[in-house]
């Protein structure tokens, strides 16, 4: 088959990206993703999820490069098994938390911490894990104020969370937040963005970022989309995205993959 995407990186967002609505992966979508490495080309994901969350989808996918984990403060190898990049929080932020707990007790907040995640608070957003998972936990013991954390999640109605995002840094002074969802918004380490990371991954598998193709659905993906080669945008994303992004593609359920291999095909000139 032409090669005619050899050196050419696709990289997209997962939940609500790459996933459905029933979190899966369309089997067009996978189709697409094998024709374009048939091609020459390299996929992987960036994702705002751990480590262990994003690994169940990779043997769904061929991906053979590293992964862009928890909104890019981690690039992991998965095939290596060794994760090659990674950035945590200040310790200034954990008082931070506190103060956040105390002024916005109906708020459910998350704390990541070497793959595990710490419930601070709990919410009706907490319930979204199975009851049965190890790596999450309840009490939180007190060496964890010691450990390096990766990232803490804040999760809310969409309108607590606007309220929330629009005061942050008067309130609470300049720290490096996101918004990921309607309903979560994340404090990431200083300079942490998936599109810092893709400028990382580009240099570790020496591809040029102008032959990027990347996509995503919400402001955490921003970064990312203006920083590749070509931006895309699904069409269930977040309006402020949608407006500031100039490629657009199908939704996540109608197969946003398969329509940017395919526009791909017709409008990369080799």
């Amino acid at each position: 088959m032409n090669k005619k995407f050899k050196g050419y990186l696709l990289i997209s967002d997962m939940d609500g990206t790459l996933l459905n609505s029933n979190k899966k992966i369309s089997k067009n979508n996978i189709e697409a993703i094998n024709r374009f490495v048939a091609q020459g080309g390299i996929f992987t994901f960036a994702t705002g999820r751990m480590l262990e969350s994003a690994k169940k989808y990779l043997d769904v996918v061929n991906v053979n490069v590293p992964v862009i984990l928890y909104n890019g403060s981690k690039i992991h190898d998965y095939g290596k098994k060794e994760t090659i990049y990674e950035l945590f929080l200040e310790d200034e932020v954990k008082n931070i938390l506190k103060q956040i707990k105390q002024q916005y007790s109906y708020l459910g907040l998350e704390i990541y911490c070497k793959e595990n995640v710490y419930i601070f608070n709990k919410c009706r957003f907490s319930k979204r894990f199975a009851s049965n998972r190890s790596d999450v936990h309840y009490d939180i013991p007190e060496s964890l104020w010691t450990e390096n954390w990766t990232k803490i999640l804040i999760l809310g109605e969409e309108n607590q969370l606007d309220i929330l995002e629009h005061n942050f840094i008067s309130k609470f002074g300049q720290f490096n937040i996101v918004r990921s969802g309607e309903n979560y918004l994340e404090i990431l380490p200083l300079g942490t963005s998936k599109g810092q990371a893709l400028q990382k991954l580009c240099k570790i598998i020496n591809i040029d970022i102008s032959n990027t193709i990347a996509v995503g659905d919400n402001m955490n993906d921003f970064e990312l989309l203006k920083k590749s080669g070509y931006g895309f945008c699904v069409a269930n994303g977040n309006k402020k995205l949608l407006a500031k992004i100039n490629y657009k593609c199908s939704s996540n359920d109608e197969h946003a993959i398969e329509y940017i291999v395919n526009w791909a095909e017709k409008n990369i000139v080799v």
